[in-house]
């Protein structure tokens, strides 16, 4: 169920926001009471009436993160009183004595429960303890029917893979468990709700809503809106049988995967979400070991791990082993089946054969090694420029020189006719030095973001390309290694 929650200084202000037409997109609304600084009960009797859709009372201390300031045992009166208002669920707090808890509940019968549980400081470091967590929550207070909804702050992608592994787990248990890694790297929790337990998904109800001041920041980053979460992500469509991919590397969030592949699947009827987890190098191990514990189907895979997951790929095609790089993988019953399709990607967007041509190339990492085995293949003859320059790379004749970056002036005696850059965007390249060609074709892999090179390039009188429809190319060859329609 979607959840938006409603926070907000003043009453008026929550009776206007309910009023709004968009607040018909969510299944329940969560009222967060402790931010009204001038709460009263017949104020929130009055939101109740307002209220579009039913009606989540919450009242959360400033010690649990929330804005109600009073003390506790004002609090716990307080929420007696609400309770008899009959709101159609109320969250409160598994710290609090079970005696108590059962004697609010059972004011009002037809309250659903919610037992919460939250941690801003971190999430449990194994499935162990968050098994354990849950337990004690469920010790306290027993209530079969009630969601356990338990909180904590991911500190890394492994923190919400662990989450997500332990509400799916749960969720074949039979247990009613809602799970959220809150922070920016826990943002997957929230997607694949539906997917992973198929409870809970809180957005915030307004785009200006006023959280506490208590309130952790780093807790509030990950936040994702409901239109969003609906339109790029396709929420609705989820649930328990669906089919997850999603991207690994570190940074991914300038990616455009999610848009791409999340379009494909909604205009091919197809049952899949693409989502985007940020992982290091270091993390590299445990979160594959994860995401196959997931059963997630399949991977894209961008820098700085192309080269890292080679050792974690159990087969693949030759291509991969000879271009030192893999970007996508495929979950099979012995492991991940690994492949490259940067170079197709890129080659097969270019305006015209490569038979014949000489093509200047900037860079020799995963994707520019890609890009030189398919333009080798495909009848090209390489130039190569980098910052080191012993390598070994595809599409170079054995002994094939490879010159410094610092010669790319030498490009004024050599004929090319299509120049690409393949070089990182944080290097400092002294592109200034290159005699670019009027009318040749100048290509930079990367997109989404201002390219010197191309500017250079543009000024000089060649055409240009961005990596734009490179990618859109090699995301449909994705979709083809996975199985997937579009």
């Amino acid at each position: 169920m979607l959840v938006g929650v409603v926070r907000k200084n003043r009453l008026e202000e929550c009776r206007a926001l309910l009023r709004q037409p968009e607040m018909s997109q969510f299944d329940l609304l969560e009222l967060r009471l402790d931010a009204c600084a001038d709460l009263s009960i017949e104020g929130a009797a009055s939101l109740l009436d307002s209220s579009p859709q039913p009606v989540i009372f919450t009242l959360r201390s400033r010690d649990e993160g929330g804005g109600f300031g009073g003390s506790e045992d004002e609090r716990l009166d307080l929420l007696e009183k609400l309770i008899r208002l009959q709101p159609g669920a109320m969250d409160l707090e598994a710290h609090i004595p079970a005696e108590r808890l059962a004697r609010i509940y059972s004011l009002s019968p037809g309250t659903r429960r919610i037992i919460s549980r939250h941690d801003f400081a971190q999430t449990p470091s194994s499935l162990a303890g968050l098994r354990l967590m849950v337990e004690g929550m469920r010790h306290r207070f027993y209530d079969p029917q009630a969601i356990y909804k338990v909180a904590t702050l991911a500190r890394s992608t492994l923190d919400a893979l662990r989450m997500l592994v332990f509400c799916r787990e749960q969720r074949q248990r039979g247990l009613q468990l809602a799970g959220i890694a809150m922070g920016e790297d826990g943002q997957s929790t929230r997607i694949l709700a539906n997917w992973a337990h198929g409870t809970l998904a809180y957005c915030p109800a307004d785009r200006n809503d006023a959280s506490p001041t208590s309130t952790p920041s780093l807790a509030r980053l990950g936040q994702i809106f409901a239109d969003e979460l609906c339109g790029a992500y396709n929420y609705r469509r989820t649930g328990k049988d669906t089919r997850v991919y999603g991207l690994i590397g570190d940074p991914v969030a300038q990616s455009l995967g999610h848009i791409y592949h999340n379009a494909a699947n909604k205009a091919a009827d197809c049952d899949a979400v693409y989502v985007k987890w940020r992982l290091e190098p270091e993390e590299l191990e445990e979160g594959l070991a994860l995401l196959r514990r997931l059963g997630v189907q399949g991977l894209s895979v961008t820098m700085p791990l192309k080269a890292a997951v080679l050792p974690h790929i159990g087969s693949g095609a030759d291509d991969v082993r000879v271009i030192g790089a893999a970007n996508t993988l495929r979950l099979q019953p012995d492991g991940w089946r690994g492949a490259n399709t940067d170079g197709a990607g890129a080659t097969e967007t270019l305006p015209f054969s490569l038979r014949g041509k000489t093509v200047a190339v900037l860079g020799a990492g995963g994707a520019a090694r890609a890009f030189m085995l398919e333009a080798g293949r495909r009848g090209a003859r390489l130039l190569v420029f980098n910052r080191s320059t012993d390598k070994a790379l595809p599409g170079l004749p054995p002994g094939g020189a490879i010159r410094p970056l610092d010669r790319l002036h030498e490009l004024g005696r050599l004929s090319y006719d299509l120049i690409v850059n393949a070089l990182p965007r944080h290097l400092d390249v002294p592109f200034e030095q290159i005699p670019f060609r009027p009318g040749r074709l100048a290509l930079d892999l990367s997109y989404n973001k201002a390219s010197r090179f191309l500017a250079l390039a543009a000024a000089a009188g060649c055409a240009t390309m961005d990596g734009t429809e490179m990618f859109y190319r090699q995301a449909a060859l994705q979709r083809a290694f996975w199985g997937l329609p579009g």
